[in-house]
């Protein structure tokens, strides 16, 4: 039972909900507009609040339906945290894109709220904190995910569910590599100037 909750965690977290609202609603296709990136924030870039909106809550859902699935299903704590990141990886490798996809924020986030909500939002808190004083977003996003193991070890979490967290951080480092290598080359841009390149008017 648990390997079939997998596949099917897998399987829901390949819809790609961040290409599928800006299509169904304007037309527009987020791989080839705005930042090619297949997530939520190039949703709202490319196709409008709207689209963005329910992009989010898509590809968040997607994290709480698998991790309450599996405790529904009374899987063991391995099983669950499996499932959980079985629907990230299929959001950064969806089977319904050839295995292309997004950067796995959002449904690692709604992975995050359906094992605890309470440390979900110090995760958020720690992570404005961040952007504040650091002012880039994607820096400031992967060095949050890999201080979440880190943290659910101070919480005293069971090792399965910080191996995920270990796991994620890597998947969201290799997700965002050009990233990364933008902003250690000095190039990447601050979030107040991505505002203005993305938003002009």
């Amino acid at each position: 039972m648990s390997f079939v909750l997998i596949v099917i965690s897998y399987l829901i977290g390949s819809v790609p909900f961040s290409r599928i609202f800006p299509s169904v609603l304007k037309k527009r296709d987020v791989q080839r507009e705005g930042t090619g990136n297949v997530g939520a924030s190039n949703a709202l870039i490319v196709a409008g609040k709207r689209a963005g909106l329910l992009a989010l809550l898509g590809d968040t859902g997607k994290g709480i339906v698998v991790v309450l699935a599996a405790r529904y299903f009374g899987s063991p704590d391995w099983a669950v945290a499996a499932c959980a990141l079985a629907a990230i990886i299929g959001h950064d490798f969806s089977i319904f894109l050839r295995f292309q996809g997004g950067k796995g924020v959002a449904t690692f986030g709604g992975t995050l709220i359906a094992l605890d909500p309470f440390f979900t939002v110090l995760v958020v808190l720690l992570w404005i904190f961040v952007m504040l004083v650091t002012r880039y977003f994607i820096p400031s996003t992967i060095l949050v995910i890999c201080f979440v193991p880190v943290l659910m070890w101070m919480g005293s979490w069971r090792g399965e569910y910080i191996i995920f967290g270990v796991i994620n951080a890597a998947l969201g480092i290799w997700a965002h590599r050009a990233n990364l290598l933008l902003f250690f080359s000095g190039r990447e841009l601050t979030i107040q100037e991505t505002l203005a390149k993305h938003f002009k008017k």
